[in-house]
């Protein structure tokens, strides 16, 4: 009996897309036949987790194997008993989007040089007040980084001189060992595979053609952040490698809560206590915003305790998408704490004379 698929690639039922590529990739290489001449049982292996990775690898097909078992996966269309290993290395087989030589070229004396390679991102941390989270900010700030060597523009070598070819691997760029038919071969580990070595260090940077650096920037921090919001400032993370270009600077804000505004997404939530005056029979009353500004509020007559009432276009502006939020006034009802005297008769006064039973309807 066929064993499971994916015991075959010794991944888990629910292993992502990635996961499984990586896992059909790492051991095709240790049981191709190119590295292991005349062995039928690497050769069968190799079969076997081809087939394997021909299901697993499709999301259709996978999809089928996962509901039918074996039986949903006969109608791939592969029938690995009698295939011509040569048909794998000659392109008579789809790899799953790899190339024959991406797979084992290294392992076969084709290995690349390095090219260009991008430098490392940075991450730094910000605090951000409510209040400029609101309108928006210029911070100044200052870190570390690396960054391409002025003296010899990141070449590593002494102004005036030049790179020559590495004497351990003749300038190829390879190291490479025989072993029995097979030859590997990987990256110089003096020139790391570019070919060439520097003969005379540049005296500022040591030959590494970056230095450390500290810089002194100013952020904008766009009005509308939240804790969790990420500024990217491009070309400020570590320099790159053999031309590469440098990586970004990331800040991570952070919003500290405000003492009487609470924030939901874009909306703003105020409590607004009001008189029995002002909730009876209405008024106009002055609001704060975060932005330390005030703006007028309507109060219609009648207003209840717990009611919402919206400002339309206070609340702060939506980094993906248009306009702003709204600012609510959530009415708290003030009452006088122990009434006496001439109040405490007024307030009876108003009980009989509104003759209203604030409970009626509710059980």
């Amino acid at each position: 009996m066929k064993r499971d698929y994916y015991e075959v690639l010794g991944t888990a039922r629910g292993a992502s897309e990635d996961e499984i590529k990586k896992a059909y990739r790492r051991l095709a290489r240790k049981h191709h036949p190119d590295v292991n001449p005349d062995d039928k049982e690497a050769e069968s292996r190799f079969k076997e987790l081809s087939e394997a990775y021909a299901v697993l690898g499709d999301k259709e097909k996978r999809a089928e194997y996962d509901q039918f078992g074996h039986a949903g996966a006969r109608g791939t269309g592969f029938d690995f008993s009698d295939f011509d290993m040569g048909g794998f290395r000659d392109g008579g087989f789809d790899f799953g989007g790899f190339a024959y030589e991406d797979l084992f070229g290294d392992l076969l004396g084709r290995s690349r040089r390095p090219g260009p390679v991008r430098g490392e991102n940075l991450n730094y941390s910000l605090k951000v007040s409510f209040e400029d989270a609101y309108k928006g900010v210029e911070v100044p700030m200052t870190f570390s980084h690396s960054a391409v060597c002025d003296r010899c523009h990141g070449d590593g070598s002494e102004p005036g001189s030049s790179r020559v070819s590495c004497p351990r691997c003749g300038g190829t760029g390879q190291e490479k060992i025989a072993q029995g038919p097979i030859q590997f071969a990987h990256a110089c580990s003096r020139c790391q595979g570019t070919g060439k070595i520097v003969s005379n260090p540049c005296s500022s940077c040591g030959g590494l053609g970056s230095r450390d650096k500290q810089e002194r920037i100013t952020v904008k921090i766009p009005a509308g952040v939240d804790t969790g919001s990420k500024v990217r400032v491009p070309g400020k993370g570590n320099a790159g490698s053999n031309g590469g270009p440098p990586g970004d600077l990331f800040i991570s804000v952070e919003v500290p809560p405000h003492r009487y505004f609470r924030r939901e997404g874009s909306d703003i939530y105020l409590d607004l206590p009001l008189s029995y005056r002002e909730a009876s029979l209405g008024d106009k009353i002055s609001v704060p915003l975060p932005d330390g500004k005030t703006t007028l509020l309507t109060v219609p007559p009648g207003t209840q305790g717990g009611q919402k009432l919206r400002l339309k276009g206070k609340g702060f502006p939506r980094l993906k998408g248009k306009g702003r939020g709204s600012l609510f006034a959530v009415i708290k009802i003030k009452v006088p704490k122990g009434p006496k005297g001439k109040v405490a008769d007024l307030i009876e006064e108003l009980e009989r004379t509104m003759d209203m039973d604030p409970r009626e309807g509710l059980w």
